[in-house]
Order: C-alpha cells, then structure tokens, then sequence
C-alpha cells in the first residue's frame, strides 16, 4: 500500500506457519525518527524475544536488513539487539508470584549488508544498552523494604565488584564532618541513619589513578529516595504510592557506570548515588528550617517534600570540588516536570546553553526524548530568603522544575559544564520506545548519545 508507506513510519504484517515459524515482515521508511522505530519495532516483534507460559528449549530469530540503507541497518540492528533484552525483562516478583524459573532468550541470527565488523558492535552495544536499561527497571520496582540505603549500598558494593569499578560509601559520619547538612536535615527522621552517598568509580585501562585532561572525568549524580513520604508535608492519597521508585536518578547512574565500564568508555566515569529516605518522626525537619549546606550556603526550607533537591545540593556540591569535566544529574524531581511535559519526554536544563541545545538533540538521535528550559537570571529572585542565602524552593508550584533546577545550578557553580535531568518519562503507561513496561528505564540511551556528543563539543574541549 504506497498511501500507507508515505504516511507511517513503520508498520508490520505477520504469517504463521504450521511448524511454529512466524514471519514478521516490518517496514521501516528511513525518514522515521529513532523514538517511531523502537515505538514499532517493540510493537512489532517485542513478543519474539518475551518469556511464554511455555518457553522453548530452542528460540531463534532471523532478521533479514539487507532492504535497509547502511545508516538505518546499524541503528536498527543496535535497537534489536536491546529489543531483546528489553522484551524479556519481569519486575521481581515474590512468594507464590515468583517465576519457577527463568526466560530462554532467543537466539538471533543476522542478514544485513554491514560490515561484519560493523554488525558485531551494534549488536554489542545493544544488549549492553539493553541490559543497563533492564537493570534501571529492576531497582526502580524493588519494593523500599527490599531496597533500602542499606540494601541498596550491599547491591552497589557487589555490582562494583562484578564490574571491577572502585567502590566508595560516604556515610552519615562522614557527611557530619563534611557539613553537609542539606542532606543531613532529609536524614534526620531515619532512626537507622543507613544513608549517605556511595560511589563508584570506571577507569580506562591505561588512565592515571588521577584524573588529568587527557582522560576526562563524567560524573554521574542520581537521586537516590528509597522512598519518599512527604515529610511534614506529607503527601497524600495515591501521590504516597509509588514513591519507592522515587531512587530512580541513581539506579540510572550506577547502570550507566557499569554499562560505560562494559564497552570500554575512553573516559571516566564517577557515579554518585545519593540514598536516603524522607520520613516522618519528631526529629524530621521542618518548614522555615534553616540548615547550611557543606559549601556553606544556608538553606531556609519551604517544603519538606522537596527533599530531592536537598540530598542533590550538597551532593552536587561535592562533585564540585572534584572538577570533572561534565556533570548530569538525574531525578525524579517535580511534579510541575510533569505538568509540563507529561511522561512522554523528559525536562533537561543546564548552565551551558550549547549543552542544553546538544541534550535535546540527543533525545530526538537516540529515541529518548527530551525538551530544554532556562534557567536562572530572574528565576533566581523567586528563591530570595529574607533570613537565609537561598529559599528551597518557591512559595508556590508554578514552574517548580525551573526553580528547582535553578536551586542546584547554586550548587553546581558556573564552572562546572553541567545538565540536570527530571526524569518525567520514569514511568509512561503502556511503555515508551523500545521499553514495553510502565517503567520505562528512561535515559540510558539519551546519556550515551549526550555524553559523546558534549565530551566533543566546542563547550568541553580542552576542558578538565
């Protein structure tokens, strides 16, 4: 149907074969936009590489791509290749839900006109992109009982071991004798003080054991609530379900620490995961608090359930004195994101406007859609505090992502090249792009694709 083919990007047909084979046909327009192939593509084929009531001992899949020009074959065999890990990934269930045993992935056999070579490393990058992905949503849906900072450290010390990162954990004590107490006053209503910020470190073979120029240093912050009640202003109704996922920023960081660690980054990367959890007890902090921050900015807090941005302060802070060439910071921040965007493309601000101009077109090449806002000048004066240097957030929630972006960019500083992340799109409804679940796992693929194009950006070169 020609109509059909100038109109749709991509669309299928299927035939069924009394021997179990089926033939999926897809076509793909090479006009279509990376978020329209991986929207068809799982729509398509998802089911060939999913796990059944009845697994077969022996799952293979063809895929012929020699119709396709070289361009759309390599970034169509890259999203197969995470297609079919992403396909196969269940949230872990417990007790009598719990699977009896495992999926059998399939095995995929390729006809293209790319070089062998070529073939090889699409594939390579996209299990690996695939499964850094999968791990995002594993974290994310773990229940808080399951996954608190306790817990959470344990996995990031193992997973630090599997991957031969360094592994380092800032404890509350340790925070103490940094002054970090943004992060101190979130802490105050855990009677088992398990927070605090681990991080993990990826190397280059060969890089210096301090970082210099000529290997440049990403870090990597994630916001780390284990879960989040509101505090004081506490939340209500559904708005407390859920918040369990409110960790989601640092299960991306340290996914993309290993997956960076995995294909062999030429730089490093420092992943910072800030973990904690806002609760409520009489020790909590409060509305009209004032605390002062390791950088020894003071801090007069508005709303108790804008805790995100206090851990993320005094992290962000931290990350500072270490100079790293690029910083991006992830966070399931604001509802107001939300509001703005829905879940279908994710908030991005940074203090560089070249960065910002790179982070959405990373968004449109890799199928992880973004969409840039300002930042300070006069959003600052919103945040004046007639006792303390900077107001937690504004009276009221019009634009909140804007000024909680422009609260940590004070943290940050000019200096460093930074981008902050709301991650709107942490959960769509029914999936996003290649991702099939309500948990997305939303920004593996836009930090791959960001973080190459800023490292060779005019804004970062020569950059330390």
């Amino acid at each position: 149907d020609k109509k059909k083919k100038k109109t749709e990007s991509a669309f299928a047909t299927r035939l069924h074969f009394n021997d179990g084979t089926v033939l999926a046909a897809l076509f793909i327009s090479p006009h279509a936009t990376p978020y329209e192939l991986h929207t068809e593509l799982r729509k398509a084929i998802s089911d060939l590489f999913s796990d059944t009531e009845h697994p077969r001992s022996e799952a293979g899949v063809l895929i012929n791509l020699k119709a396709l020009d070289r361009a759309t074959a390599a970034r169509t065999v890259t999203a197969i290749a995470a297609l079919s890990r992403m396909a196969a990934w269940k949230p872990i269930s417990f007790g009598q839900r719990a699977p009896a045993k495992s999926a059998v992935l399939a095995r995929l056999e390729w006809t293209s006109q790319l070089p062998a070579r070529q073939l090889e490393d699409c594939k390579s990058q996209g299990l690996a992109l695939g499964d850094a992905n999968n791990l995002v949503r594993t974290l994310a849906d773990l229940p808080s009982n399951e996954l608190n900072p306790l817990n959470y450290r344990k996995r990031a010390r193992e997973f630090a071991r599997e991957h031969k990162l360094s592994y380092e954990f800032w404890s509350i004590s340790d925070l103490k004798k940094k002054k970090a107490g943004a992060f101190l006053a979130v802490n105050r209503a855990d009677p088992q003080s398990e927070a605090g910020i681990a991080i993990l470190k990826y190397r280059p073979k060969g890089a210096a054991k301090k970082s210099s120029a000529k290997t440049p240093v990403v870090a990597l912050v994630g916001k780390g609530l284990c879960f989040d009640t509101g505090g004081y202003n506490i939340k209500t109704g559904s708005y407390m379900l859920g918040m369990h996922g409110d960790m989601t920023g640092s299960a991306l960081a340290i996914a993309l620490c290993g997956y960076f660690a995995r294909i062999g980054a030429p730089f490093e990367v420092h992943a910072y995961l800030a973990l904690a959890e806002n609760l409520i007890s009489p020790t909590a902090y409060k509305p009209n608090d004032v605390v002062v921050a390791c950088d020894g900015t003071s801090i007069e807090v508005i709303d108790t359930d804008a805790e995100g941005r206090m851990v993320l302060s005094d992290t962000l802070a931290l990350v500072r004195r270490t100079k790293p060439a690029l910083c991006i910071d992830f966070a399931t921040l604001t509802g107001a994101a939300i509001r703005s965007l829905d879940t279908r493309r994710s908030a991005v601000f940074s203090n560089r406007q070249e960065l910002a101009r790179l982070a959405v077109e990373a968004g449109d090449e890799s199928g992880e859609r973004t969409w840039s806002f300002p930042i300070g000048g006069d959003y600052r004066d919103v945040l004046k505090s007639r006792i303390a240097d900077i107001a937690q957030c504004a009276p009221v929630n019009n634009a909140d992502h804007i000024y909680a972006a422009t609260f940590l960019s004070h943290f940050i500083g000019d200096e460093t090249p930074w981008v902050h992340m709301d991650l709107v799109s942490a959960e769509n409804k029914g999936g996003l792009g290649l991702a099939g679940s309500d948990t997305t796992g939303f920004g593996v693929f836009w930090t791959d694709a960001f973080v190459s194009k800023a490292l060779h950006s005019t804004e970062l070169k020569g950059g330390k």
